[in-house]
């Protein structure tokens, strides 16, 4: 099952730069159809889908902190580590 999970998964891999160059549009918060995310706390490995995400299984801590350059690592927008304005209570 493992092995099945890791072709799969190095195959997406392979694939991955080929749809995301077709794409050019596609806005930086909204990653293509077909791309790979890897959580690097946990290893869980997901696939963009055109449906959504879909969970394809996952890799060791150790796979997951070394993932090539086109496996994405965060799905958030660039700023959205920024500070939001809130209302506060007194």
């Amino acid at each position: 099952m493992k092995s099945t999970l890791s072709a799969l998964a190095a195959a997406l891999l392979l694939a991955s730069p080929l749809v995301s160059f077709a794409q050019s549009t596609e806005t930086a918060a909204s990653p293509a159809p077909y791309s790979v995310f890897v959580d690097q706390p946990t290893g869980f490995t997901f696939v963009k889908m055109p449906s959504g995400w879909k969970f394809v299984g996952a890799v060791s801590t150790e796979e997951a902190q070394h993932v090539p350059a086109n496996v994405l690592t965060s799905v958030l927008p660039a700023d959205s580590a920024r500070a939001i304005d809130t209302a506060s209570v007194k």
